[in-house]
This record gives C-alpha cells, sequence and structure tokens, in this order.
C-alpha cells in the first residue's frame, strides 16, 4: 500500500505532467515543428526547487509529442532530451544560481531537437545550414520560454515558498 507521501509525489508528478501537455496542446500552433515557442517549457525550471517535477516534464513531453505530428523520435528522443534537462536543472540547484536553472532546457533542446529535427525534415541529407536555421530557431524559442516565462516563475515560487507550503 502506497503512504500518503508517495501518493503526493506520485500525484505532484501527474500535476506537473498534465500541465505540461495541456498548454502544449492547447497551444499546438505554436508548440511544434522547426519554428516554436513552447510555453510549457516555462515549467522547466521547476526542477531547480522541486525534484518531482523531473518525472512530470519528462511523462508532460511524452503525452503532448503523441499530439505533435512528428511520430516517434519526437514522442521518444524529445521526451528524453526533456528528462536530460530537468536532470540538468536540478544539478545546477547546488549552484545557488537560479539564473543558470533555465540553461539547461536551452542548450539541450536547441542542439539535440535540432538533430533530430534536421533529419524529419530532410532525410539522411547532410546540411550544417539547416542544423544551425533549427538550432537558432529552437533556442530563441527555447529562451522566450524559460527565461522570459520560467525563470521569473522560478523566482516568484522561491519567493513564495510555494513548494515548502506543498509539503515537498
Amino acid at each position: 500500500m502506497l503512504n500518503s507521501r508517495t501518493s503526493l509525489r506520485i500525484a505532484q508528478v501527474g500535476l506537473v505532467a498534465a500541465l505540461y501537455a495541456a498548454i502544449t496542446v492547447l497551444l499546438a500552433p505554436i508548440s511544434y515543428g522547426p519554428i516554436q515557442i513552447r510555453i510549457a517549457e516555462a515549467l522547466t525550471v521547476l526542477p531547480y526547487i522541486f525534484p518531482p517535477a523531473i518525472w512530470g516534464l519528462y511523462v508532460g513531453c511524452l503525452v503532448a509529442n503523441i499530439f505533435g505530428g512528428l511520430g516517434p523520435w519526437d514522442i521518444f528522443l524529445g521526451s528524453f532530451l526533456t528528462l536530460l534537462a530537468a536532470i540538468g536543472t536540478y544539478l545546477l540547484r547546488r549552484t545557488q544560481r537560479p539564473w543558470l536553472a533555465p540553461l539547461p532546457p536551452v542548450f539541450i533542446n536547441a542542439l539535440g531537437v535540432s538533430a533530430y529535427l534536421q533529419f524529419l525534415v530532410t532525410g539522411f541529407t547532410p546540411g550544417i545550414k539547416t542544423y544551425f536555421f533549427f538550432v537558432l530557431t529552437i533556442g530563441v524559442g527555447e529562451t522566450i520560454a524559460c527565461y522570459l516565462l520560467g525563470y521569473p516563475l522560478l523566482l516568484f515560487l522561491m519567493k513564495s515558498h510555494f513548494f515548502e507550503k506543498s509539503g515537498s
């Protein structure tokens, strides 16, 4: 039988996953493709102060990418990159520099998502220009979501002690 602490963690992971997936799918026109601003990526700062968000972001991204139309590459590899970025953000909490929290999702997604997007768009045709175009467009979208939206969210949550009050 699950104890109340385990049940709370499962609920918290589920809430983050549901938020990420819902925001992404509701804003689908700007959430998918080579030129995107995935607003839900603002949530990728959460592992800095809320470790259960790591799995919530992973599951939320996996669910959201099912609706993206890019198939298994995006569903599984995109979600794995989100998991890596979330772990990176979590590890940065030791620095006591919250402005670093958005860096892992920005860099990992700009470099990683661009690699498989190039493959999906151009096939096996090598094209450094295409790759760097995707790095630029994905990177700008990630920077907007993670720094312009996520970083202020992180500062607000840290100041409000929201997760301390929720039993985290």
